[in-house]
């Protein structure tokens, strides 16, 4: 999952690629409920620097064999028990298939800092495929040159072209519309951006507004100041919960969204991603609660070996029902690609189970491919069958149209 990002263009050099090499990082066999999302980066950081001193062998072995490149964000299915095979596990076989070498070029950044290197190369493209943009990305706009005349365009028309596979059907529709309908990107996995919190320092019983838990509950000065969430610039989650608080106050109950920053501002604590916010409510006792993921609960439950977690989720309740947001993360085909038709296989390998089976304990998202079993410990997790989507409240055009006119004045109030 892509859990935070920058929103401006940036051109940044790729990672050495983690695949096709003996070499491993040594696995810790003991973990607290939850890792330090620091501490996974440096163990992908140690991974890279000992793979320097094999890339000059490396070449040479590969010398001649076509090099399929993948575009992603630096912690793609870097959550799992191993992340330094996790490459060679989940494309060895299309590798050795086709006869071909898979790059996992993980960027040093994270998904709208891809979406920004794509758009550097668009008139020379680099990558073949790109993994993680995601429904709220793939609406982003930008300016492009036409006879000296800059104009505003989608910016997934100019770096994606459209694909659709024999077996789209192993997607579910509602994933396919909630990302792209036209098929510029395809659904690769999803989850849903909620508030989660630690059972034993708050929970229903210290305050039953947990249980049906709204805005008006959130403006209060004890629940703003436990609260902590992301930028909305900066972080992907942090976004998705400012598109929830628009939904639920401007769409559902009819308020002026503006108010409620307005309200807990100077209470509640914005950090600048989803590492340091998670960092700040997992160290300062009084903040309870995070911006995150309903998954959350599952992830916490693996690494104590399937006990129930200490983590919970609460929904944003309004007029008898619960409602998240879900974030769909794509996989498409970047236009010019150098090996579009190797690109295409690519991508109808990524959803059979082959891959897919691999996203629910790598990447802590659910599987876009409908037909995969998930892990015992995704009991835990929160589903979009137990909430109402605000998908279908604030709509694609909505944000299409009024996406940067909001983040204006977000930072008016929170910043100006």
């Amino acid at each position: 999952m892509s859990r935070s990002y920058r929103s401006v263009y940036i051109v940044l050099c790729p990672t050495t690629p983690l695949y096709n090499t003996d070499i491993r990082v040594s696995k810790v066999e003991e973990y607290t409920p939850r890792r330090d999302p620091k501490k996974i980066v440096a163990v992908a950081a140690l991974a890279v620097i000992v793979l320097v001193a094999g890339v000059a062998v490396l070449n040479t072995q590969l010398a001649g064999r076509t090099t399929l490149k993948v575009y992603t964000y630096g912690s793609f299915m870097m959550w799992g028990d191993d992340p330094s095979t996790i490459d060679e596990v989940v494309f060895g076989p299309f590798e050795e298939q086709y006869g071909v070498d898979v790059e996992i070029v993980r960027l040093p950044t994270d998904a709208s800092g891809v979406l920004s290197r794509l758009m550097a190369e668009a008139d020379n493209p680099v990558a073949d495929v790109v993994i993680g943009i995601d429904n709220i990305q793939v609406l982003q706009r930008g300016s492009i040159p036409i006879d000296d005349v800059m104009t505003e365009t989608e910016i997934a028309d100019i770096v994606f072209e459209p694909y659709t596979p024999a077996d789209l059907d192993l997607i579910d529709q509602e994933l396919i519309d909630a990302l792209d309908p036209e098929h510029r990107l395809l659904p690769f996995d999803f989850g849903l951006v909620t508030l989660v919190y630690q059972q034993s320092t708050i929970n229903v019983t210290t305050h039953p507004e947990l249980a049906n838990l709204t805005f008006a509950d959130l403006a209060t000065p004890g629940l703003a100041s436990a609260l902590v969430t992301e930028n909305p610039h900066e972080s992907s989650p942090g976004l998705s919960f400012l598109l929830t608080e628009i939904a639920v106050q401007e769409k559902l109950v009819g308020t002026d969204w503006r108010q409620w920053w307005s309200d807990v501002k100077g209470l509640i604590d914005v950090q600048p991603g989803w590492d340091e916010a998670w960092s700040v409510w997992d160290s300062d006792p009084s903040r309870h609660l995070l911006v995150s993921y309903g998954t959350d609960p599952a992830y916490s439950s693996h690494y104590l070996n399937g006990s129930a977690p200490d983590t919970a989720v609460a929904t944003v309740y309004y007029n008898g029902a619960h409602y998240a947001w879900m974030q769909v993360e794509g996989i498409g085909l970047v236009k010019g690609a150098p090996h579009p038709d190797l690109a295409r296989a690519f991508i109808d390998y990524c959803l059979t189970g082959a891959v897919q089976a691999h996203i629910a304990l790598n990447q802590w998202m659910y599987p876009a491919n409908m037909h995969v079993e998930l892990p015992s410990v995704y009991q835990y997790a929160l589903h979009p069958d137990d909430v109402e989507l605000l998908n279908s409240v604030l709509t694609r055009s909505d944000i299409a149209a009024d996406l940067t006119g909001w983040l204006s004045e977000w930072d008016e109030i929170m910043v100006g």
